[in-house]
């Protein structure tokens, strides 16, 4: 066997295996993998060094047994400078083997029967434009998830594009916006040893409120409704406190700056409760609090907004939702209230690829408080999801507005009490590491 092309492939394979980070796909080794590996290569090495000692006959053997010991002097040295390369590799390797790396890219194309002339369809959280494709958002998550008392964890998920503009353009502090919007979550999770755990986050998180996710990937239907939009926050800064008292009750509490207060516009902070009892695999109530005072300059008085959520199963292809608001604040001209209500159902195939997600809701806004405008508005939403695949959505999807006032824009400069929108979301998802 021709010692030097024996080194050749060892020290290549083991080159290629460190060069790839652990957990980048499932097939890759590990860190003790590499060290295995390492130890292998040293008994072939010792090995190729006692055969190199024998006695050989031939002209030719003669030649090789002359070689062997400066071949294998150089094997060794070559497995002690990639073993010297492994050590100090180690962490990169082990953020790898303990991190999960997620994202999607997210964008639609969208159309108004009202066609406002300046694109922007009206009763949105996000903005969202008419007779346009356009980029929505492209995320980059890094998650650790912690495990068990005494563990450590951090998440920060990094996102760009016009979403990303609409969560943070209610920042209270001028100027601010442009400095964190683009970091949607980041922050650090421990877990004190009380009874089965208590996991402490701080940081900023999305908000515990709704039955709806900031992400459309995670969401039923491809435009958010409008109590995520307009009856509650969309983010924290500050800490969370969760326990599972059992497996059917878990306990919530929160101690943040307010509604999406990256920067505190007051030296007051907003508290938050809740509880969750979960009697079985297929129902859940959610009951929710949050309250504090929200007014720039001033700790009195306080906003209160109570938020209840019920998720049922009724077989492996029906789901239900359901959300509930009621909050009330005070300000110099008096109290103002808003609640509303949002009920979905989700058709799902046996496969997966294919799902139907009707939705209707309803918002009194009798003060304007949450829409700027003092009416009661209702939507239906009917949403028919296609995955193509796994990890790529296509939404298609209508909606219909219609209000107790004339609110929407159509065309330039009327007005009007209702909308028709058709909407095509594309999102692609991928993620790679600890599952």
């Amino acid at each position: 066997m021709d010692m030097k092309l024996v080194k050749q492939i060892m020290i290549g394979a083991l080159g290629f295996s460190l060069a790839v980070p652990s957990g980048l796909f499932a097939e890759q080794p590990t860190t003790e993998q590499l060290l295995e590996t390492i130890k292998k290569l040293e008994e072939r090495v010792a090995e190729l060094e006692s055969k190199s000692g024998k006695t050989a006959d031939s002209p030719a053997e003669s030649t090789s047994k002359s070689e062997a010991p400066a071949v294998t002097a150089e094997i060794k040295k070559e497995v002690g400078e990639i073993k010297k390369e492994s050590e100090e590799n180690a962490p990169i390797l082990n953020f790898f083997k303990s991190t999960q790396v997620s994202g999607f890219v997210d964008g639609y194309y969208g159309f108004s029967t009202n066609r406002p002339s300046d694109q922007a369809v009206q009763l949105r959280g996000l903005t969202t434009n008419h007779n346009s494709f356009q980029f929505n958002l492209a995320k980059l998550a890094f998650n650790r998830a912690t495990n068990g008392p005494n563990s450590l964890g951090y998440r920060v998920d990094l996102v760009y594009g016009p979403a990303a503009d609409s969560y943070h353009s209610y920042e209270p502090v001028s100027g601010q916006q442009g400095i964190i919007k683009n970091i949607q979550q980041a922050y650090l999770s421990y877990v004190a040893p009380v009874g089965s755990g208590l996991t402490v986050d701080v940081g900023k998180f999305a908000t515990f409120i709704g039955a709806e996710a900031l992400d459309t990937i995670d969401n039923w239907n491809y435009q958010q409704g409008m109590l995520f939009s307009y009856a509650q926050p969309y983010y924290h800064t500050g800490l969370r406190a969760t326990y599972a008292a059992s497996d059917k009750v878990g306990l919530g509490f929160y101690l943040v700056n307010g509604w999406n207060n990256s920067f505190d516009n007051n030296t007051g902070k907003s508290i938050g409760f809740s509880f969750s009892l979960t009697p079985n695999s297929k129902f859940q109530i959610i009951q929710n609090y949050l309250g504090g005072p929200e007014i720039s300059g001033t700790n009195d008085p306080w906003r209160h907004l109570f938020d209840t959520v019920v998720n049922a199963t009724i077989n492996e292809n029906v789901a239900l939702k359901f959300n509930y608001d009621y909050g009330f604040d005070n300000y110099a001209t008096g109290k103002t209230k808003w609640q509303g209500v949002a009920a979905s159902i989700r058709f799902s195939s046996s496969s997966g690829k294919v799902a139907f997600a009707p939705r209707f809701e309803y918002l009194a806004d009798n003060q304007g408080f949450a829409t700027g405008a003092a009416q009661r508005v209702k939507g239906l939403t009917l949403t028919n999801e296609y995955r193509l695949r796994p990890n790529f959505s296509t939404k298609l999807e209508y909606r219909y507005d219609f209000s107790t006032e004339p609110y929407f824009v159509k065309r330039i400069d009327d007005f009007v009490k209702d909308q028709h929108v058709f909407m095509v979301g594309l999102v692609y998802a991928f993620g790679f590491g600890k599952e």
